[in-house]
């Protein structure tokens, strides 16, 4: 199954790991991610819980999840994702199984911290570090990967929002643990079996000859490729721009909805302008996948960087305008800030190469914690301190900026193309 990347046709068994693991993706973030919001309120109801105490586990998870990557990388470098991904996966469905059955806060807690560990083993980094190993074209996987996952919460959501309300939540949680397992655990098992990762043959080599007796091999397999992407500029360029993406589309999927009411945006206008923003990255996703399959994350990453602060001056100044102005701002902004998830993926392999693809992305993963998990908070600070979100917006453009400009540094080198 392991080729390097090229222009060649997918084989048959790379186009079902593709498609394997989009469906597992997509059910894992409708499962572990999106369907969380659904149980606030009839939880809340029932142990009076607040919600910061039950967004307090889900952050939990979500820090564990980024904590974990660089070790789940590096696994999955050395040995492939079956392991992994398929522990990882059913042990997700045994939390949500047990979740069910909850009935204190300290326990809710210790559930999702477990729910991290699975999370940073099965999600985002890990499928993409797999695909990057095993397929000779890891952009159309990973788009592809991309696109699928984007409707994980219109596919996952509407069930569990029926069960709930129909039969309660602990049935709802129990449907997802079916999912979760049925899904993503089982195809995680059965395809992921003889996937490699990006150094697996590096340590095999290394293991043979060290049991005949000779040097481990080649110098450039003592270097850590973790390490020496850590020492570069490029690196740490790369880790901007991601958290400015991160927390700039967190912020605003937090806080976009009183932005509008704010000014004197309709309520069910507002849930409109919220929802396009994903079926605009979505449509971002194929478009690049049908028209432009071989593009450098290069190229596409520096005309969507720039497109995703067009989107924050759209909702500055042309949204004032109307409902027009408001639906081109929030299919701008989305479809630049779908483009850039798959951007940030193949940057990895074309700045510094697949060999040490998991544990580089899970390190990216890591430096972003901070962002990702405080820009709900720091917005929400920022905008009481200035009685109002106008200015907030001013400072999220200028970190995109910032952000605009790292990428294209970060990208002015040579490209490995892999």
């Amino acid at each position: 199954m392991t080729a390097p990347a090229s222009s060649s046709a997918p084989t048959r068994s790379e186009n079902a790991l593709v498609w394997g693991m989009a469906i597992s993706q997509t059910l894992a973030i409708g499962c572990l991610f999106h369907s969380f919001t659904l149980f606030l309120a009839p939880m809340q109801q029932e142990f009076g819980w607040t919600s910061t105490q039950m967004t307090g586990a889900f952050t939990l998870g979500l820090v564990t999840a980024d904590l974990i990557a660089i070790p789940m990388g590096q696994w999955i470098d050395r040995h492939g994702g079956h392991f992994v991904m398929s522990v990882g996966a059913t042990t997700a469905a045994v939390c949500l199984a047990a979740w069910s059955q909850v009935g204190s806060l300290a326990g809710f807690y210790l559930l999702w911290f477990c729910m991290g560990v699975s999370m940073g083993g099965t999600m985002g980094n890990a499928s993409a570090a797999v695909v990057a190993a095993n397929t000779r074209d890891y952009r159309r996987g990973i788009t592809i990967i991309s696109i699928l996952a984007g409707l994980s919460s219109t596919i996952v959501v509407p069930i569990v929002s029926y069960l709930l309300i129909h039969y309660g939540w602990r049935t709802a949680v129990i449907s997802l643990a079916v999912m979760q397992f049925l899904g993503p655990a089982c195809i995680n098992a059965y395809l992921l079996r003889g996937t490699v990762g990006s150094r697996t043959a590096e340590y095999a080599r290394k293991k043979e000859s060290l049991a005949a007796g000779r040097p481990s091999g080649l110098s450039s397999d003592n270097v850590s490729p973790l390490r020496t992407a850590l020492m570069t500029p490029a690196f740490w360029l790369l880790a901007i721009a991601a958290s400015v993406h991160w927390y700039s589309i967190t912020a605003l999927n937090v806080h976009i909805m009183p932005f509008l009411q704010q000014r004197g945006v309709s309520h069910d206008l507002s849930v409109l302008i919220f929802s396009i923003n994903g079926p605009a990255a979505v449509l971002a996703r194929v478009g690049l996948h049908f028209f432009d399959r071989n593009g450098s994350a290069k190229r596409i990453g520096r005309i969507a960087f720039p497109s995703f602060g067009l989107g924050m001056l759209l909702l500055i100044f042309v949204a004032p305008l109307g409902t027009w102005g408001l639906i081109t701002y929030a299919v701008v902004f989305g479809a630049a800030g779908g483009v850039l998830m798959i951007v940030r993926a193949t940057a990895i392999a074309e700045i510094f190469g697949l060999r040490g693809y998991g544990a580089i992305s899970g390190a990216l993963s890591t430096v972003s914690i901070i962002p990702r998990t405080c820009a709900p908070v720091t917005i929400a600070m920022m905008a009481e301190s200035f009685g109002s979100y106008e200015p907030v917006l001013w400072i999220l453009f200028g970190f995109i900026v910032i952000g605009t400009a790292a990428f294209y540094l970060a990208s002015a080198g040579p490209m490995k193309n892999g």
